[in-house]
């Protein structure tokens, strides 16, 4: 980042710092005097989109998706009080601008250009497990071979560039993905500590795509409240529309490459093998199968007990850096992280080790990520060159594993019995060696 990026993040955090406290203040005072604002209606939340811009959202017909909304304006209503009117608001931008307007402009684009959903998503691999086992890592450094695709932060929140002339220019593209990286620098800089939360938005590294299907199984929106249990119970609720979400997400996906074919001015476009990664399609490898028959699913494995008290750690970071949650409830958060990490490890349990899912251990990842790599470029095929590898070990040395400090979590701080996990969880441990 330049002298003049890291003087607007600076001047950006003082006046988020004193946007907060004002905010803060005001819901206080307006609570105390009974007066309610920024009252989420998912109704309301629509026909403000259809008014603006003149059309509705095909999923708004959709009784299943309606309902989701609804749950998710409801929480927000009940979990941020009229004291917290910050998070409310947060909350409210959050359903406008990074679900419902988005959804508004992919439907356009994809009217404008029937013959996007004929681009065929070729073989994609996903990156799953139970989250804080190397999955970041991962991606990043898969992201330096030649013929990978990612996904950049503001892709996925503006997948449809605003600015029609805009649309296939490169140079503009890459401004935009500074910008937002900007923005949300200053954001993570002022309410997250990055040693819990390293996951750090940067235009030249690759997005979770949790950000895209949230936009249709509310995964983020409910993660926030619930932990990761929370944020995906909705969806196994749904299964015929968490099918259904699949298919829009597989739709986003060949509206990126219809993008690259027409900025590259060649239906043949060098790195168009998504690699894609978010904890939450571990409960979904059938579904993804059944939308990418081609697919590669790489299976990251790490110790139950690690995972479930750095999610512990991570959760509470999250709570008590959000202004629309501050809890301190260890105990709650340890029960709500170890649910999500016994769910993930019995899924993979059941599939066993079978053709299609490569397993891949954390500790070996962080012994030796180079090899890992090449390992897994031979599996998926992609080329594993001296150029690649060059880049792999500039990205380690760019970014080492204590970049931001060390992360210091421990799980009996959150209530969790180690032997008491191991045990549980022992055929897992024993199928994939961790």
């Amino acid at each position: 980042m330049s002298s003049s990026s890291r003087l607007t993040v600076l001047v950006g955090i003082v006046a988020l710092t004193i946007w907060v406290f004002t905010l803060k203040t005001l819901g206080r005072i307006l609570s105390f005097v009974g007066i309610r604002l920024f009252v989420l209606d998912a109704e309301i939340l629509l026909r403000e989109v259809e008014r603006k811009y003149g059309r509705k959202i095909s999923l708004a017909e959709n009784p299943v998706w309606i309902n989701g909304l609804r749950s998710v304006t409801s929480r927000i209503n009940g979990e941020c009080p009229d004291s917290l009117l910050l998070g409310r608001w947060i909350r409210r931008e959050n359903l406008m601008d990074n679900v419902i307007k988005p959804l508004v402009h992919v439907e356009a684009a994809l009217i404008r250009n029937p013959a996007i959903v004929d681009i065929p998503v070729t073989r994609p691999v996903f990156i799953t497990g139970t989250g804080r086992n190397g999955s970041t890592l991962l991606q990043s450094l898969m992201s330096c071979y030649h013929s990978v695709r990612y996904l950049t932060f503001s892709e996925c929140y503006e997948p449809v560039p605003l600015d029609a002339s805009r649309e296939f220019d490169p140079q503009w593209r890459h401004q935009r993905d500074c910008r937002w990286a900007d923005k949300i620098s200053i954001f993570q800089s002022a309410l997250y500590d990055l040693r819990v939360y390293s996951h750090v938005m940067s235009p030249d590294l690759p997005e979770e795509c949790s950000f895209l299907l949230s936009r249709y199984l509310f995964w983020n929106q409910l993660y926030t409240f619930d932990g990761p249990y929370g944020g995906v119970s909705w969806s196994l609720s749904h299964p015929e529309f968490t099918h259904k979400a699949y298919e829009m997400f597989k739709r986003d996906l060949q509206l990126f490459l219809y993008y690259d074919q027409n900025i590259a001015g060649s239906a043949s476009v060098p790195g168009c093998q998504f690699v894609l990664k978010c904890i939450f399609h571990t409960l979904f490898h059938e579904v993804i199968k059944q939308v990418f028959p081609d697919a590669v699913i790489i299976r990251l494995h790490r110790d139950p007990v690690e995972v479930a008290a750095s999610h512990s750690s991570m959760l509470r970071g999250i709570h008590k850096s959000c202004p629309t949650r501050n809890d301190d409830n260890f105990k709650r958060i340890g029960e709500e992280s170890l649910k999500w990490v016994t769910m993930c490890c019995k899924q993979m349990l059941s599939e066993g080790k079978t053709s299609g899912l490569l397993d891949i251990r954390y500790l070996d990842l962080m012994a030796d990520p180079i090899g890992v790599c090449s390992q897994i470029a031979n599996a998926v095929g992609l080329e594993h060159n001296s150029d690649v590898e060059q880049k792999l070990i500039l990205h380690l040395e760019k970014n080492p594993k204590h970049k931001h400090g060390v992360h210091m979590y421990s799980p009996t701080d959150y209530g969790l019995n180690p032997t008491q996990i191991r045990q549980d969880l022992a055929k897992y441990c024993e199928m994939f060696g961790v």
